[in-house]
């Protein structure tokens, strides 16, 4: 062994009990080996970009947790250098040394292809290895940065002091592995061409890592606030405001700044760093764990893409568990768009320095709050830093996607537009809950009491709630969209608006209400399913929320076998565990009830758990939303032919698409609906009889699970049938407005309700006649003009006898009754008018909310 390799492991001898009494290092991914696929034959050596002592260190105590080649000084004489040895870069900095480039590992890395060539059935790897200190980006205009710009750079003594404050806060991250044996090598180059070649690979490598990591200096604050009040945007809505007001320009500037500080951001690493330790404690206190899936795609992402995290609103803990996760996984935590109502003392400094911009719930009417927020955010853009909002403006209070609220769509399409650095990706997120600390306050207010509002009472009232356990959280990362590629994907032509700072085309409101609603369907399409949504799904088929035991069991191992013989999507999150281990964790978590009983036990749903249940079913309802309509049509048929269960599904399906944002579209329906009848026909639920589909025997067990699986559709088809009750209880000269059919459904809901126990406030939701009411006119099922009202048409009356055929003879009666009561009472609806004789119009666009 040569002076200088002795020298090196002196050194890391003496290195070993500092750095195990000041370091705490934590590998991202959480486990390299199996993200990354690497196998215990791969020869696999380290590449880092400085030379470090320090860090052949730490890689040597991270081999051993994941299972990896131990981390050694590279032997310079060996014909190929071992499995496990380092390589760098750049030499460590010295006020000796003129070059910071290291050329030597080029040598070892050409012996390495030469190696690779010579025995291919070898697999040799490099594997990129950053390490980071505190990752803090630093400040555009700071004295300390020269110094110390890049920790991983640092010199000795450097380094001993980023040990000894930040020595807890160390990243080690893995990159993906360059395969010597890949096609991005061509080994009948040279290998001194080729190991040329992979080192500027490797450096670009680095330089988009750090970006991904550690994200762009932050900018001084003063300099973003006088920036911003002096852009071209917010200029031109100063002139505008010094004509509308005739007030001074410094006075309308003035009141531009204390706009940006009202919204912007005040990012401190430090504050990261504080909440990372704070919120693991509590994490790991309430929650069983945190699930992350499909994250893989996103890293890669991060380095070349400005990202837009879009996630599903369920929580107050959504936006502390996505950046608490991230900042884990190594990736830079984004800036946040809040409501302005979080904006309280204390609570509200704590989430600006943690990444948190406010703005207001309306921007109507004040065109100099909207230039600033416009300027600010295509800032945020411009300069990288990844950026996430909730686009269905609110929690949902009722487990289902709330239709999206457009405004940050339309302007993060206008702020690409206008041209930023990178192309902006969104990242659809779900977040689901086995338990929620926000419950009973959610229960209050589905049943009719006011939402309270944030303060400092009520973030001391969380203490309680804290106390409690909440079983798994679950982060599932869905398919990413491109917004360039999604507007190419509509035909929509816009380089026209290429470089236009305030561009408004005519096709964006549109567009944006397109793009959301996809948006929702990816986020759907990457739901979790966990146990206590199971099992309330189940339970809310039964007429008294109770079932037994075993039927319960095997009803959750039948909702297990459609998801994964025909799963809903690829990044669904499947549980492992069977029937009778879900239930168990429900019951632990106290959502059910079990009652002993001689003939078996029972499990059932009380109090306001009742109420709960109907959110945590609606998480997953789309997931078993055709499912449940193909039993359906069972329940009142005992044959049925292949063309007519595709027909029924057909005329219904345009509902569930948009109101739970069902995935697939009309064009893939049918093989979406050949798959579930088959998984049907595999588990005895259906037989096939010559070309006639016939329900399993009434006596026999899969009936009664086939009509329970009829049950999660019911609710959504009873809405449907109500609002066509209505418009067929018109007399042929009439038409209704709008709004009043909108009205009259929700009332009949409500009736329906009362009527037959529905404990479910969601199921007389106005939103979702709204939404209803809004298909019908986008298929044509009414004609419709504007002022005057609206009636059914012909092809109407199809979907609505398909409807009826699916819902049971009571649910029937109940809406006859009903639609006879509206008949004795339409000539006295004030809003009811009779028809002017003139022709309706069926209007195929539907109005576009921005």
């Amino acid at each position: 062994m040569s002076i200088s390799s002795s020298l090196k492991h002196f050194s890391l001898s003496l290195l070993r009990l500092p750095l195990k009494l000041l370091v705490r290092e934590q590998g991202a991914p959480s486990d390299p080996k199996q993200e990354f696929e690497l196998s215990n034959d791969d020869h696999i050596i380290y590449i880092l970009r400085t030379q470090s002592v320090t860090a052949i260190e730490l890689l040597r105590r991270q081999a051993s947790q994941f299972q990896l080649p131990s981390a050694r000084v590279t032997d310079k004489k060996l014909a190929v250098p071992e499995s496990g040895s380092c390589l760098f870069l750049n030499n460590r900095p010295s006020i000796f040394r003129r070059s910071r480039v290291n050329s030597a590992h080029k040598a070892s890395i050409a012996k390495l292809v030469q190696a690779q060539k010579d025995n291919p059935d070898q697999s040799f790897k490099l594997v990129p290895v950053s390490i980071y200190w505190g990752r803090s980006p630093g400040k555009e205009k700071s004295f300390l940065r020269y110094f110390m710009s890049n920790v991983e750079q640092s010199g000795r003594i450097a380094k001993f002091f980023i040990m000894l404050f930040l020595g807890r806060q160390c990243l080690v991250q893995y990159g993906e592995p360059i395969a010597l044996n890949s096609s991005q090598v061509n080994l009948d180059n040279p290998p001194e061409k080729t190991a040329h070649k992979l080192s500027r690979i490797l450096r670009v490598h680095f330089n988009r890592q750090w970006v991904a990591t550690v994200g762009p200096r932050t900018q001084n604050r003063r300099d973003l606030i006088d920036g911003i009040v002096a852009s071209d945007l917010v200029h031109h809505a100063v002139e505008r405001e010094i004509k509308k007001t005739g007030k001074s320009r410094a006075q309308i500037e003035k009141q531009a700044g204390k706009y940006v500080k009202e919204i912007a951001a005040n990012f401190s690493p430090r504050m990261i760093r504080f909440l990372s330790t704070f919120l693991t404690r509590l994490w790991n206190k309430i929650y069983a764990g945190i699930e992350v899936n499909n994250l893989k795609q996103v890293r890669q992402l991060a380095k070349d893409y400005e990202l837009v995290y879009v996630p599903c609103h369920r929580s107050h803990a959504d936006y502390l568990l996505l950046s608490y996760q991230l900042y884990h996984e190594g990736l830079v935590p984004p800036h946040i768009a809040a409501g302005i109502n979080l904006n309280f003392w204390p609570i509200g400094s704590v989430l600006r320095r943690g990444g948190a911009f406010f703005l207001r719930r309306s921007f109507r009417g004040n065109k100099l709050y909207t230039a600033v927020f416009n300027e600010y955010l295509y800032r945020l853009f411009n300069k990288g830093i990844p950026v996430e909002y909730f686009q269905e403006g609110g929690r949902s209070r009722t487990g289902r996607l709330l239709t999206p609220k457009t405004g940050m769509l339309a302007m993060t399409v206008q702020s690409m537009l206008r041209g930023i650095r990178r192309p902006i990706m969104f990242v659809p997120v779900y977040i689901g809950y086995e338990r929620m600390f926000e419950g009973k306050s959610y229960v209050g207010e589905l049943r009719g009491h006011a939402k309270k509002q944030e303060s400092v009472g009520q973030l001391l009232g969380v203490r309680k709630a804290l106390k409690r356990f909440y079983g798994k959280v679950y982060l599932n990362f869905g398919q990413p969209l491109a917004l360039e590629d999604y507007l190419a994907k509509q035909n929509i032509d816009w380089s026209d608006f290429q470089g236009q700072a305030q561009a408004r085309p005519d096709w964006l409101s549109n567009f944006v209400t397109d793009l959301g609603d996809e948006i929702n369907r990816r986020i759907n399409a990457a739901v979790s399913l966990n146990s206590v949504c199971l099992v309330s799904l189940s339970l809310l088929a039964t007429p008294r929320l109770a079932m037994d035991k075993q039927e319960l069991i095997a009803h959750l191992d039948l909702l297990m076998t459609f998801a994964r013989q025909a799963p809903y999507s690829e990044h669904i999150n499947i549980p492992e565990e069977n029937g009778a281990q879900l239930l168990d964790t429900a019951q632990k978590l106290g959502m059910v009830q079990e009652i002993n009983d001689p003939a078996g036990d029972v499990i059932s749903i009380e109090g306001d758990e009742a109420v709960l249940s109907t959110y945590y079913s609606n998480n997953i309802l789309h997931v078993f939303a055709l499912t449940s309509l193909i039993a359906s049509i069972f329940q009142r048929h005992d044959d049925v032919t292949h063309e007519y269960i595709a027909n029924a599904v057909k005329s219904v399906y345009p509902f569930l698409h948009q109101e739970l944002y069902v995935r697939w579209d009309i064009n893939e329906l049918e093989e979406r609906t050949d798959q579930l009848i088959q998984t049907m026909l595999d588990h005895k639920l259906l037989f096939k009889r010559g070309n006639e589909y016939i329900p399993a025997d009434s006596e026999a067990p899969e009936w009664s699970r086939l009509m329970l699986l009829a049950q999660a559709a019911q609710p959504a088809l009873q809405r449907y049938a109500m609002s066509l009750t209505i418009l067929f209880s018109l007399q042929p000269e009439q038409v209704i407005h709008r709004a009043v059919l909108e009205q009259e459904s929700q009332k009949l809901a409500q009736r329906i309700a009362a009527l037959y126990g529905i404990n479910a406030p969601e199921f007389f939701d106005k939103n979702l006649f709204k939404t209803q009411v809004k298909v019908l006119k986008e298929r044509g099922w009414v004609e419709h003009r504007e002022g005057i009202g609206m009636r059914a048409t012909e092809s109407c009356k199809d979907l609505y006898q398909s409807i009826l055929s699916m819902l049971s003879i009571p649910v029937q009666q109940g809406l006859q009754q009903a639609a006879r009561s509206l008949r004795q009472q339409a000539r006295q609806l004030d809003q009811v008018l009779p028809d002017d004789s003139t022709k309706l119009v069926v209007e195929d666009d539907t109005e576009k909310k921005d």
